[in-house]
């Protein structure tokens, strides 16, 4: 305790104002965590509704943000064939989803 008393009397303290510890966010956030992965669930399940292939291109191109030659590599197609099984994939799921954010049944 002693020890501690005179380190405190040595450093000079420094008031901080009140309004300034406000604005300093905690590096973690719990909140926007759980929802950016209710989010994730939401999406990836809204991807599986798509054919194998069109699903599969966009996780690897979207989600995991690969370059259309590794998809085209680990798919065993062309890159032509993986441009289109993802631009196909992502309109049906614009489809879906609506121009204003309500989710529609595609068919």
């Amino acid at each position: 305790m002693l020890d501690w008393r005179r380190r405190a009397a040595r450093r000079a303290t420094e008031d901080l104002p009140a309004n300034g510890l406000v604005d300093q966010a905690a590096p973690d956030d719990p909140a926007a965590d759980a929802l950016e992965g209710f989010a994730t669930r939401a999406a990836l399940a809204r991807v599986a509704t798509l054919p194998a292939d069109q699903a599969e291109a966009i996780v690897l191109r979207v989600v995991a943000g690969l370059e259309v030659q590794r998809v085209a590599d680990i798919m065993g197609k062309r890159p032509g064939t993986v441009r289109v099984l993802t631009h196909r994939g992502l309109r049906r799921l614009a489809q879906q989803l609506g121009t204003d954010g309500q989710v529609r049944r595609v068919v």
